[in-house]
């Protein structure tokens, strides 16, 4: 929590959901009911949270989009043009 960053806060109703940006550049959830830390306020720039313990941390909503990641799953390199064949008669 003490590195992470306040990207997004939805809010729907009652309801309110903090998104932060670890270190490691995965996102993870805080609402009102998660534990160790959960979201206390927010007044549209700022947003309050506290633990279990009753630790405070407060964190400023960034601008602009994070940083996007890699992902594993996909290659790294574009895509290599393959040539068109040649000879080749349509079917």
């Amino acid at each position: 929590m003490t590195q992470s960053r306040l990207t997004a806060v939805f809010e729907s109703g009652r309801e309110r959901v903090a998104v932060l940006l670890r270190a490691d550049g995965s996102s993870f959830k805080i609402t009102g009911q998660t534990r160790p830390w959960r979201l206390e306020n927010f007044d549209g720039r700022t947003a309050g949270f506290v633990s279990a313990d009753g630790e405070r941390v407060e964190r400023l909503l960034e601008s602009g989009a994070p940083t996007p990641r890699a992902d594993p799953r996909r290659p790294t390199e574009p895509p290599r043009s393959v040539p068109p064949l040649t000879g080749a008669t349509p079917p």
